[in-house]
């Protein structure tokens, strides 16, 4: 797997349909593997010892690439340079690092001019500066999904047979593990029909409650990103004020537990939860 690769454009291997060879130098990559910096301000006590604080957030991280790119020839090493300077766009755009079996990626952007110093006609020696806004690094998305609580079937009698009739329990949850090491993005889809969901993170207690009168018919849906405190019915009409209760949960490190209830009984509502690990 690729070492490094912005976009759809790969900056550590071969290129078999070019020909190009691009190398990423290890004491030119810089930024990735450090903590990001805080915001936080601090203001001496006047009558004493210390300081007082406030809420500090992490600053954004500020990736650092560089190496050296192989042509077979002048042209190519030219079209190397062009692709090179279209991947570093102003927009955000995927990094993703892989390293053994690990990829992480965050969004980025170019941050400073893209360095592209030709040493030969086939070779050239390049660098890149670009900024994460958020300085969090993901990994592959985790995803569960969980109708509302129930019990069907079983049998009790008042005698004893030689088998037994078991029941078929829904647990209305939703069960996932961040094995990062900060908090993640959390998205939610409830289908229809329901009405009136709410959605519990269980072990912080926070819950998402819709009001009673909220109706989701067959085919109807909701979408919830939790960190944006975005509510969309169909993925398009805002419904935030359908919400009564703002608990907007994280993906916190380690188990989360998501349970799902409604004021009336659907077997057909569906909770889809996902969520993104996170490290720092």
């Amino acid at each position: 797997m690729a070492f490094a690769v912005l976009g759809d454009m790969s900056l550590h291997g071969l290129e078999p349909a070019t020909g190009v060879e691009w190398v990423v130098q290890r004491d030119q990559f810089s930024g990735w593997d450090d903590g990001p910096a805080s915001t936080v301000s601090i203001q001496q006590k006047a009558r004493g010892d210390g300081g007082w604080t406030g809420k500090p957030n992490r600053k954004p991280m500020h990736p650092v690439l560089g190496g050296f790119v192989y042509a077979p020839n002048e042209d190519a090493l030219d079209d190397a340079r062009d692709r090179l300077k279209a991947a570093c766009t102003l927009d955000l755009t995927t990094l993703t690092i892989t390293r053994g079996s690990r990829a992480r990626w965050t969004s980025v952007q170019r941050e400073d001019e893209v360095l592209f110093k030709v040493l030969s006609p086939t070779k050239a020696a390049w660098s890149i500066q670009l900024v994460a806004p958020d300085s969090r690094k993901f990994g592959a998305t985790l995803t569960d999904s969980t109708a509302l609580p129930s019990t069907s079937g079983g049998l009790t009698i008042p005698y004893t047979i030689p088998y037994s009739i078991n029941s078929t329990q829904v647990s209305g949850q939703v069960s996932l593990i961040n094995p990062g090491n900060t908090p993640g993005p959390v998205r939610l889809r409830i289908d229809g029909p329901i009405t009136g969901p709410v959605v519990t993170h269980v072990s912080s207690g926070l819950r998402l409650v819709f009001a009673a009168s909220l109706t989701l018919g067959v085919g109807e849906f909701l979408t919830v990103d939790m960190e944006s405190q975005l509510v969309l019915a169909q993925g398009q009409s805002g419904r935030a004020n359908w919400v009564t209760s703002r608990g907007w949960s994280q993906f916190e490190p380690g188990v989360n537990t998501w349970a799902f209830t409604a004021v009336g009984y659907s077997p057909d509502a569906l909770l889809t939860v996902s969520a993104d690990p996170s490290w720092q």
